[in-house]
């Protein structure tokens, strides 16, 4: 056999180049798991910029690659190779007597494409026949010019999945649940290699044991930080517990300053570089003064990402479509509707159906697939979710069903189905998401709405200071030992990013 690595180096991190264990890079791993794949007589690096780590194998250099640019290339270059190992340039943890069993397989079984599944991302490749190169070009469609992520080639083949002959190498441990990045491509994920490499935890014995019995190494950074803009809303809905605490909350009662936003942005920026803002913790964002400038602040930060929860009401159609491309590329919106009738709409959440409906579709229309449309699922509109889900189906794919939140007791409980798991886990939240109110504090989590645990302030503190308060909350939940305000809450296994 004849086969070539391609090694996936666009928009390298510079984490992949620090030192992660005895002066050696999570690049100077992978290096060394290029030499152990077999049969391999050639290695192509796919880069955005020069890297002198990477000179001694041949590279194609783009600034701007796209998946169908990419895909083309390494069609181009993998031309009389029998098979591609193709992985990503910052994955250390790449797994030699993994990748062998999957060739092995690969070659026996003749599959056009092999894959892992259940273990954690970054401990092995993809192989593929490039044979499918041409197939998997006439699937890209609006894919076409997105940028190439970590799942392109899984998702295009998803698109006509029984065409291909799959074969798939199967954790001895389904470990998916943990949603844990063996990569150094951001700080959070960093902190995990660093971690288990302190472990001494490199073989896949040693890693899955690891991540398995050490859960506590698994709460590094925070990614989401959902941000109260404003106090108060443009409707009272009927299943949200801020009215609860703030009777005459319709109509704006307060905002976040701008400059306090700003001081806020700067200092998660310095502390998690790719995170995620979320518009707004208890509040309706189009009710800010300043809204559609919040939201430019917040993209142009070419690493960040915003989603706007909104009741689309109060939003200006003019100022909306006026929104630079920058934000369309990079903020998602997330529609709370709840219901497809006027009737049921007014009883959930007052009125304003015709409006939400109208800034719903200048939403779609400006915004494309970024918008997605939501239901609470409760008992009192389940007999028309499934003609939501129909008649919203005619016009996007984005289609968000949510589980009601009775806030650990605090509302009534009107769910449908439970859908808890059978043995709880620590809570998502607490391990991935900062919970920011008006005034720059932080409480424990969204659920923690009348700031029984406040961590500290944004405006006045460091953010690590804060996240490291939170842990040991998060290892108690390791040990099964639950505060009160976590006892009876089933918000924990759901999560954001």
């Amino acid at each position: 056999m004849k086969n070539i690595a391609i090694v996936n180096g666009i928009n390298l991190s510079p984490y992949a180049l620090e030192n992660v264990r005895s002066g050696k890079t999570p690049l100077d791993f992978v290096k060394e798991y290029i030499g152990s794949l077999p049969e391999v007589e050639k290695t192509l690096v796919l880069l955005s910029s020069p890297c002198r780590e990477l000179k001694q194998y041949e590279s194609l250099q783009d600034e701007h690659w796209t998946t169908g640019e990419m895909l083309r290339r390494i069609k181009e270059k993998a031309e009389g190779f029998d098979n591609i190992f193709y992985f990503y340039a910052d994955c250390m943890f790449l797994n030699s007597e993994i990748t062998k069993r999957m060739y092995a397989n690969h070659k026996t079984y003749f599959a056009d494409y092999t894959f892992a599944d259940g273990y954690p991302y970054g401990l092995t490749p993809e192989i593929l026949k490039p044979y499918i190169l041409t197939p998997l070009l006439n699937l890209l469609g609006e894919d076409e010019i997105t940028v190439p992520d970590r799942n392109s080639l899984f998702e295009l083949i998803k698109k006509d999945i029984n065409s291909f002959d799959l074969e798939t190498e199967i954790s001895p441990v389904d470990l998916r649940l943990l949603r844990a990045g063996l990569s150094a491509d951001c700080r959070r994920n960093f902190f995990l290699l660093k971690r288990l490499a302190e472990y001494g935890a490199f073989s896949e014995q040693e890693i899955l044991k690891a991540l398995q019995e050490h859960k506590e190494i698994l709460r590094t950074l925070p990614v989401y930080f959902l941000v109260q803009t404003v106090e108060g809303c443009a409707q009272q809905c009927s299943y949200c517990p801020y009215p609860k605490f703030r009777p005459d909350m319709l109509g704006k009662k307060g905002e976040m300053a701008p400059e306090d936003f700003e001081k806020i942005l700067e200092k998660i920026r310095g502390f998690c570089e790719d995170a995620v803002i979320g518009f707004s913790l208890w509040g309706e964002h189009s009710l800010h003064s300043k809204a559609y400038e919040l939201i430019e602040k917040v993209c142009e930060i070419p690493s960040f990402k915003l989603v706007i929860e909104t009741s689309a009401l109060g939003w200006d159609a003019k100022a909306l479509q006026s929104l630079s491309g920058n934000v369309r590329d990079r903020c998602r919106w997330i529609v709370s509707l709840d219901a497809i009738s006027e009737a049921c709409y007014n009883t959930l959440r007052g009125q304003g159906f015709a409006e939400a409906m109208e800034n719903t579709k200048i939403l779609l229309e400006t915004f494309g697939r970024n918008v997605f449309v939501q239901a609470v699922r409760m008992q009192q509109n389940e007999d028309e979710l499934e003609k939501f889900y129909k008649q919203w189906k005619q016009t996007t794919e984005n289609i968000i069903i949510q589980k009601y939140d009775y806030f650990s007791g605090f509302l009534p409980q009107y769910r449908v189905t439970d859908l808890s798991p059978l043995k709880r886990f620590p809570c998502w939240h607490i391990k991935r998401d900062i919970a920011v109110f008006l005034d720059g504090s932080v409480s424990l989590c969204r659920e923690d709405i009348n700031k029984q645990h406040v961590l500290g302030n944004l405006l006045q503190d460091d953010p690590a200071v804060i996240w490291d308060r939170g842990n040991d909350f998060y290892l108690r939940h390791l040990k099964e030992e639950y505060p009160d305000i976590c006892k009876e809450c089933d918000e924990y296994y759901t999560y954001n990013f």
